[in-house]
């Protein structure tokens, strides 16, 4: 028998086997949403006759160019609701599962992204990876739900659930055990990963989760959604519902490209709402009051998260500067002196790592730790930096821990990253450190270094040598713990706008 042919709930699916795996591309998950199902929740794939073929990916949500200059993405379609899978065997033996879900602001990416491409952390790691496209952007992150009940809030988040909920019915014959299914993601998908953990719709079918470069505050209420969903509305000039049911997928793209840039509210223009129904809480007091309750999580961030924001050329991402104003905007001078007086220590880097910590780092240990009171909690910090990104000032920024995490160095940002490092021995000591931790948690739920509890916080620093220290300098936590941001992030206040 062929065993790149599997069966599967919908039908017969064939892929193909090269460099000693299994990979099967573009399967549905779910129908397409094209048409009147644009807003709506997914549905499930229509079962089909015969063996279809799954050697090719999947379209990748309707998106701005940049992926595709990349060469990343090639074609784009609203029909993009697929799953790719990559296996070391289908045999009896059943394999952990990593579901990854990708980043880019809630506006971009795709699970064929060759920066996680699966053939190397699959057969070196003995584990079933998935990769997953969802709707993004206005698709799938704004919260239209003031129109009518043809319109659902958190589309994006609906097909998550869903692509889990297929991978549950699915992949023992793939290989994997559905038992045993990590979720992970970073940066927006980190959100995405933090947030199924609560869901009725999908918390059943994840084992344990784990968190890169999570930003658990950057989450809109319901409210807020709703009034980002009008502004776009007016700035479009979409008068009603049908209008925007009916509006090219191009031209949506561009309208939402556009709006984010004129709006000022850059990546936080799209987003996870709290929409009471399906997300009934933000992250940190959700993890408070146990809503993810005996569900391990592995939380992380890079050292220099938000080192772009000061490099001229990529300033324009988002205005981390109006967004943190806007976040200490309650806050009493005392608290923002103490803060802004508690990075001196890092001298010229002090913005870049403040930014950070109020970003990402920050919010990301007050949710490990309120998860820790329910479940098992660990975190990192990635510090390696080569010379190329010494030199271009970048340091270890956001994202420059997934090569390290999937092993692939020859493509997208990687190759900058080692331009000026011809010799891979210390990048190759790193990149196995970092993997096998991951796989120790994808595998046995548990790492080899303290757990996070509310009395310390504890990481392992991915460096030479790697190390275990604070997350955080004592100092740095203390000037937060009075201030109004952590009273909002324990509260769910959600964001200021």
């Amino acid at each position: 028998m062929d065993q790149c042919i599997v069966k599967t709930k919908y039908g017969q699916v064939r892929g193909e086997y090269t460099g000693g795996v299994y990979i099967w591309r573009g399967i549905p998950y779910a129908d397409s949403p094209e048409g009147g199902a644009r807003f709506k929740g997914p549905s499930p794939p229509a079962k089909w006759d015969g063996i279809r073929d799954a050697v090719e990916f999947g379209h990748a949500c309707p998106q701005g160019v940049r992926m595709k200059r990349r060469s990343v993405i090639r074609d784009m379609s609203e029909d993009c609701l697929t799953l790719n899978i990559w296996s070391p065997s289908v045999s009896a033996e059943k394999l952990p599962v990593f579901f990854y879900i990708h980043g880019g602001s809630f506006v971009e990416g795709a699970g064929s992204d060759p920066e996680y491409e699966g053939t190397k952390l699959v057969s070196e790691g003995d584990i079933v990876l998935i990769t997953v496209n969802y709707r993004l952007g206005a698709f799938g992150f704004m919260d239209f739900s003031f129109l009518s009940d043809e319109f659902y809030p958190n589309c994006g988040l609906r097909d998550l659930a869903l692509a889990l909920r297929w991978v549950n019915e699915n992949i023992e014959n793939f290989g994997g055990d559905k038992n045993n299914v990590t979720v992970g993601g970073q940066s927006a998908g980190a959100i995405c990963a933090v947030v199924l953990p609560m869901l009725d719709e999908a918390k059943s079918y994840i084992s344990r989760v784990i968190v890169m470069s999570a930003a658990p505050t950057l989450i809109h209420s319901r409210e807020d959604g709703q009034n980002i969903a009008k502004r776009f509305m007016e700035f479009a000039d979409i008068k009603d519902s049908e209008s925007l049911k009916k509006v090219f997928a191009g031209k949506l793209v561009d309208l939402q490209s556009a709006f984010a840039v004129c709006s000022g509210l850059g990546a936080v223009a799209f987003g996870i709402s709290v929409d009471g129904k399906m997300v009934k809480n933000y992250p940190i007091p959700a993890a408070k009051e146990g809503l993810m309750r005996g569900k391990p999580m592995f939380f992380g961030t890079t050292r220099e998260e938000m080192s772009f924001v000061l490099k001229n050329s990529l300033a324009h991402i988002i205005d981390i500067e109006k967004v943190r104003k806007a976040g200490t905007a309650s806050e009493s001078k005392e608290v923002k002196e103490r803060i802004q007086n508690a990075y001196k220590m890092y001298g010229k880097r002090g913005a870049a790592i403040m930014y950070s910590d109020f970003s990402f780092r920050i919010p990301s240990i007050w949710c490990a730790e309120a998860q820790s009171e329910h479940a098992d909690t660990w975190m990192y910090r990635f510090d390696f930096e080569t010379a190329a990104m010494r030199i271009s000032g970048l340091h270890s920024f956001h994202s420059s821990d997934i090569p390290f995490l999937f092993g692939n160095f020859r493509t997208g940002l990687a190759r900058l990253m080692l331009l000026l490092s011809p010799v891979k021995r210390r990048v190759n000591r790193v990149h196995r450190e970092f993997r096998d931790d991951f796989l120790t948690f994808i595998k046995n739920g548990s790492l080899p270094w303290g757990k996070i509890d509310e009395k310390k916080t504890d990481a392992k620093v991915y460096t030479i040598p790697s190390r275990i220290e604070h997350a955080v300098p004592d100092e740095i936590m203390k000037a937060y713990d009075a201030s109004d941001y952590r009273r909002r992030s324990f509260a769910g206040e959600g964001i200021i706008f």
